[in-house]
């Protein structure tokens, strides 16, 4: 058994530990998000943040890795609500009071290291970076046909140009996703869709969406048309001739 003057000691540590604990403040480290993580030129881009200090008085904003006035983006005095904007500042960019700033119709030239540099009521600063990279958009894909009238029980190939490599290619059928049957086979890569034999519920209006992961575009579309051969006799005499087209 525990002598009284053991137990009163151990009393005493779980005592100024559990004081230690709940005096001493959990501060969530401050970081910076992009919204969306992927953009392309022209679309919009947030340089979201996380966290910011609640006795945060000013913060600023920089193109580059080093706080450097030349690089300012922009900046922003919490006690009176005021924003100064600085060359840099070209009318897309916005900077709101949580410290996320938000840039639109990003550009190539946007792409770089930003810098948020923070300064609380004890004058202590704080340096937070985040890369943006302004990617290309996708351009708008075309779509070829061997034949936009097909005979029913016949074939047809379309072709979704450019075939570029790192694209991802998704097929539309009345501009909705194409649902592929047994008839119907992909290239390798996606770029071509055979429909053999074609039928007549395959008549109406394809396109090809193309994707590189940053944006898409979708092609113009494409009306195939599917007729069906009959049989007439005229004079005793028989000939094959199609019928109205199906669309």
């Amino acid at each position: 058994m525990e002598s009284p003057s053991l137990l009163l000691c151990k009393g005493l540590l779980l005592t100024a530990f559990l004081l230690t604990c709940w005096n001493t403040p959990t501060t969530a480290e401050l970081t910076i998000e992009l919204v969306p993580p992927k953009v392309a030129e022209g679309g919009n881009s947030v340089l979201f943040v996380h966290q910011m200090p609640f006795n945060v008085q000013a913060f600023y904003w920089y193109k580059q890795k080093d706080p450097t006035k030349s690089y300012e983006v922009a900046r922003y005095l919490t006690p009176d609500n005021t924003t100064s904007k600085m060359p840099q500042h070209n009318g897309r960019r916005t900077v709101f009071y949580s410290g996320s700033l938000l840039i639109r119709n990003v550009t190539q030239a946007d792409s770089g290291v930003y810098t948020l540099l923070t300064f609380n009521t004890e004058m202590e600063t704080e340096l937070t970076h985040v890369h943006l990279e302004v990617h290309e958009p996708v351009a708008q894909p075309t779509l070829q046909a061997d034949s936009t009238t097909v005979t029913d029980g016949g074939s047809v190939t379309l072709t979704c140009l450019p075939e570029a490599p790192g694209l991802s290619i998704r097929w539309l059928f009345n501009h909705q996703s194409l649902y592929f049957n047994g008839r119907m086979t992909l290239s390798q890569k996606n770029s071509r869709l055979r429909i053999d034999p074609v039928r007549r519920e395959n008549a109406g209006e394809y396109q090809c969406e193309v994707s590189n992961g940053y944006s898409s575009k979708t092609s113009p579309p494409i009306q195939i048309s599917v007729t069906t051969l009959i049989t007439k006799y005229i004079g005793g005499k028989s000939s094959t001739v199609p019928s109205d087209s199906s669309f």
